[in-house]
């Protein structure tokens, strides 16, 4: 029996449900999966195959080793973040110089896309809007090497002709870590005061929404998945989980975003993607700006695969089998339904089963940073049933008091949206 290894470096269980159906698509080719993780624990029956756990930080060596050892005749990257698909796309070239198939972007193409001002060169490029902004030299900002006694009225100056406000961004980190708002020149003045360590993007801070899509494909073939809406922009960044996220019918915003999915296709042909690469994007003024590419699945993914019914990671077994082209079609990617993510208060059992048999759950999880457990839930809903979802999340708040009225009153919002895009008389009223 052939042999696929996983490679994975956070909670496997972002992933649920959709690894029942990468178990099926093994089952069905008479393959054996492992999955060789380092966050997280993973129980029995949550991925369906073997499992073993490896050290956080481990090295490329040692992936190497234990999946070589185990025989793999194949190998796909699921990591997150960034520094672990760099890790993934190292160990999969190395694999495939000795003819062993892999799923994932050459080294170059990851590093490329994981280095925030890269990208924005890259995109920029492309015939990409991107927010204009700076590279900040770390060393020089602090004083490691030649000094430059002008580089700070030299950054200053710059600062000046992108426009307040700004952010300060690491050039390698995800889910806005390290990013620092900046206001006006006096927040510039602290921050020039004792500045991060390495390089950054000194970024022109845009006023609009948050969203992100998700390119799945191989050899010049890619889908587009819908269009994902993460919130407001133009402040400090928000915590990923306390926020209404979604993807919905938007006339508007989805004609204007056509001529941006056939450029981010021939950007990921030229790279030469092979797998998943997540474009995180600002809508402003009817235009999107590109503001990093994450070269790996994503937070995202579930919701993406919810929303379209293309799961993403039988789409990578497809790729290694050379079946993608066959596997997909025009319609590939496109929305389906409506899909959300939002912020619930914690759980109990009794709730989670009243919540499950009342809508369509994706997932519901709940995890703890710094002491604060959070918890959210990802549904789906049919565009037919829009109208009587608002009164179903009502009466399992009233009994459980699960969405605070903010959230409630966000989703209202998008059922709103919603409901005009699918009858446009109701856009004029």
């Amino acid at each position: 029996m052939r042999k696929i290894a996983f490679l994975r470096s956070i909670e496997i269980q972002q992933t649920v449900p959709y690894l029942e159906e990468l178990g099926v698509a093994l089952r069905e080719r008479g393959l054996v999966g492992k999955l060789f993780y380092t966050d997280g624990e993973c129980a029995p029956g949550e991925f369906p195959g073997e499992v073993e756990k490896m050290p956080a930080g481990v090295s490329v060596a040692e992936t190497l080793r234990r999946i070589r050892e185990w025989g793999t005749d194949g190998v796909i990257s699921l990591s997150i973040p960034d520094e672990n698909a760099l890790r993934d796309a190292l160990v999969c070239e190395r694999l495939a110089a000795e003819g062993i198939p892999t799923v994932m972007h050459s080294a170059a193409a990851t590093g490329l896309m994981a280095n925030k001002w890269e990208t924005k060169l890259l995109v920029g490029a492309h015939g990409l809007d991107t927010p204009e902004g700076v590279l900040v030299d770390g060393d020089l900002l602090n004083s490691r090497t030649l000094p430059v006694p002008a580089y700070r009225d030299y950054l200053v100056e710059r600062a000046g002709e992108l426009g307040y406000p700004l952010l300060s961004k690491p050039l390698w980190d995800c889910l806005g870590n390290g990013i620092r708002f900046l206001a006006d020149q006096g927040d510039l003045d602290g921050y020039l005061d004792e500045p991060y360590d390495g390089n950054v993007v000194l970024e022109r801070c845009v006023a609009g929404e948050l969203c992100s899509v998700e390119v799945v494909g191989a050899a010049g073939d890619y889908v587009v998945q819908p269009l994902l809406w993460k919130g407001p922009t133009g402040g400090a960044p928000t915590f990923a989980f306390t926020t209404v996220r979604y993807t919905a019918p938007r006339a508007e915003a989805d004609e204007r975003f056509a001529p941006v999915a056939e450029r981010l296709k021939r950007l990921c042909a030229a790279l030469e993607v092979t797998g998943s690469v997540e474009v995180e994007m600002i809508y402003v003024d009817g235009r999107y700006e590109v503001i990093e590419i994450n070269p790996r699945v994503s937070g995202s993914t579930s919701l993406s695969i919810a929303a379209s019914g293309l799961n993403t990671y039988v789409a990578m077994l497809d790729i290694l089998f050379g079946e993608w082209g066959q596997r997909h079609d025009a319609t590939s990617g496109s929305a389906k339904r409506i899909a959300l993510q939002f912020p619930t208060t914690p759980l109990d059992d009794a709730a989670d089963a009243d919540i499950r048999a009342t809508l369509a759950v994706v997932r519901s999880s709940s995890f703890t940073i710094d002491g604060t457990r959070y918890a959210n839930t990802v549904i789906t809903c049919e565009y037919s049933d829009v109208d009587a979802l608002g009164a179903h999340l009502d009466e399992l708040s009233r009994r459980h008091g699960f969405l605070i009225p903010e959230v409630r009153a966000a989703i209202d919002d998008v059922l709103a949206g919603v409901r005009a895009a699918i009858d446009p008389a109701l856009a004029q009223s």
